[in-house]
């Protein structure tokens, strides 16, 4: 039988031998973090109160007896593998404690960190080496300790050498047209780093390629939500020209004059005209060139959610606010008005054939209403006017 354990880390936390498993995958998350430190770091002997801070953070009283009952429980469930294992596999001695350097040991951590290092070049076996460091990742370093720091550092280095190596092999595969592959792989790399933009574009670049234009608009479209939420800013000018690309042509089929019309119709409603931000700025350009003909003032107001110490707001209040906000703008506005959110926590209003004093009065009107309405608010609002005629 085969001697050379087999050890897991990415994705869940398991020690097999042969057919046999240690009894640890249960078990507490103080048991694993402390098997994960000594198997990591093998080649030398850690010094007891380095592995008491690791575990409890100066939070237990007696950490050198904590550490000696966890080791017990570690043994008893290493001798799982094979009798004895606990003790030939934790060694113990003045002070320090090891995991036996001598037993031959594969670790999935080790594997994953060999391949992308070889994965940087862009030939096939790199290519190769690269999916298969990718396909090892398997979601993550000890999931579930990251409330741990000595965890939580390890895998956010490991994270960064799966982005590091998805960058990499990306491009090599779109070179050679594996876009089924390069789809599949922005994708679960957007999943892991759901905010980064070059994973997007890849992702939808490779859609499209598939003409697959329908899913690829609804992954800008969660991309946007999710940047606009968390950053406050909008996607580059150059991944919206993506988009736009992608939503051109979804429906090819011909429509009649009466049919177009009545898509091009909008259900009446009153007040302002709330709309995206990339709509309200292609608004914004129709209304400068209307304007220019017709010498009229366009002014556009920008309101900003703020706390009364200039702090940021808590995600939850922050949200709350701009919601409420929105019902007083949408009241407060004319039918001929547009609003859009353009940052987490700002909205932009188009004012047609409203003057500069006009603009100023129409942004204190809905602040006014705003306090009135929510007078325990925790946000304050503030306002600009400019005009957008040149």
């Amino acid at each position: 039988m085969d001697d050379t354990l087999q050890i897991q880390m990415l994705g869940g936390f398991a020690i097999r031998l042969g057919e046999r498993e240690a009894a640890i995958g249960g078990r507490s998350k103080k048991l694993c973090l402390l098997l994960a430190r000594l198997i990591l770091e093998r080649n030398r002997p850690v010094p007891f109160e380095e592995l008491a801070g690791m575990l409890w953070q100066e939070t237990c009283p007696d950490p050198q007896n904590s550490l000696k009952a966890l080791l017990h429980r570690a043994r008893t469930g290493l001798n799982h593998l094979h009798e004895g294992a606990g003790r030939t596999l934790l060694l113990t001695r003045e002070g320090r404690c090891q995991w036996n350097p001598q037993v031959p040991a594969v670790l999935d951590v080790e594997r994953f960190q060999s391949l992308c290092r070889q994965a940087g070049q862009a030939s096939e076996e790199q290519l190769s080496q690269g999916l298969a460091a990718l396909a090892l990742y398997r979601g993550g370093f000890l999931p579930g300790l990251d409330g741990f720091p000595w965890a939580a550092s390890v895998a956010e280095d490991l994270q960064l050498a799966y982005l590091q190596t998805a960058l990499a092999v990306l491009p090599q595969l779109e070179e050679q047209g594996r876009w089924t592959q390069s789809a599949e792989l922005a994708g679960q790399a957007l999943e892991l780093f759901p905010n980064r933009e070059e994973l997007c574009q890849r992702r939808m670049a490779a859609l499209l390629h598939l003409d697959r234009r329908e899913e690829a608009a609804q992954v800008y479209e969660a991309f946007q939500e999710r940047l606009l939420a968390h950053l406050g800013v909008m996607p580059s000018d150059p991944l919206r020209t993506l988009y736009h690309e992608v939503r051109r042509d979804l429906d090819p089929r011909s429509v009649s004059p009466d049919t177009l019309l009545e898509r091009l119709r909008e259900p009446p409603r009153p007040g302002a005209l709330l709309c995206e931000y990339d709509f309200f700025r292609i608004i914004c350009h129709s209304m400068v060139r209307m304007a220019g003909r017709s010498g009229e003032p366009l002014h556009i107001a920008l309101l900003s959610v703020a706390s009364e110490r200039e702090a940021a707001l808590p995600r939850h209040s922050l949200d709350r606010c701009m919601d409420n906000l929105q019902g007083i703008i949408l009241s407060h506005l004319r039918q001929g008005d547009a609003a859009a959110r353009c940052s987490a926590s700002q909205f932009v209003l188009l004012l047609p054939q409203a003057t500069y004093e006009n603009g100023r009065q129409i942004c204190e009107r809905i602040i006014r209403a705003f306090g009135r309405q929510f007078p325990h608010s925790p946000a304050v609002l503030r306002a600009s006017v400019q005009s957008l005629m040149v």
